[in-house]
């Protein structure tokens, strides 16, 4: 028999990385039912329409140390252990509506022979500025210094298959479209470092 009657939990929704988490007590007997495991839980508030259908297959629960939790996993055995007795210890639910992060490799043109090397951004730690487009991230490559200024009129944007990408696209739907999704196909950025130092001499010279 349950002994316990409401539970805490907070959203975390990808997409809002850069905002607080909404949390929410929700009561564990609804319209003469119980729920007992947390899949009874996902149900009610997907019937509630608190979150929207199309995240169904999106959303899981963690602890509130961010350790996977089974679906199945009993709600009186959580709130005895003390999870989801308060906001404090609330249970989080984790709809992961678009992609964490983005890869991409810096490919210099003159340097054919020289290893490529890949970069992940999280789009989480990037909370100095957002992240929509592509202009976005070339602005947080230089703004992190990861690569010199002087290379700023020099760079380009390639995909996966050496389609030209805009500054103006949006990551989104890059990531939508499976580029950037992995290690193993990131997006190209495109320096041609061998035109910026002959503009640096040119400028020395005169």
């Amino acid at each position: 028999m349950m002994t316990h009657n409401e539970l805490w939990l907070t959203y975390h929704q990808t997409s809002r990385c850069n905002k607080p988490a909404t949390a929410q007590l929700v009561e564990l007997e609804f319209q003469n039912e119980k729920l007992t495991d947390l899949e009874d839980v996902l149900e009610h508030l997907f019937c509630q329409g608190f979150v929207e259908a199309q995240h169904r297959s999106l959303s899981y629960w963690e602890s509130p140390s961010g350790q996977r939790l089974n679906p199945g996993h009993a709600l009186e055995e959580l709130l005895t252990e003390g999870v989801g007795k308060c906001p404090q210890s609330a249970l989080r639910l984790v709809i992961a509506d678009c992609p964490p992060h983005l890869w991409f490799s810096y490919v210099y043109t003159h340097k054919s022979g020289a290893p490529t090397v890949t970069q992940r951004v999280k789009f989480c730690h990037a909370q100095e500025a957002k992240l929509e487009i592509i202009a976005h991230l070339t602005n947080h490559i230089f703004r992190n210094g990861y690569l010199p200024a002087r290379y700023r009129t020099v760079v380009t944007w390639e995909g996966t298959c050496g389609r030209k990408i805009e500054e103006h696209e949006k990551l989104d739907a890059l990531l939508t479209a499976g580029e950037g999704l992995s290690e193993t196909s990131p997006l190209r950025l495109i320096i041609d470092a061998a035109c910026a130092h002959k503009q640096t001499c040119h400028a020395a010279c005169h």
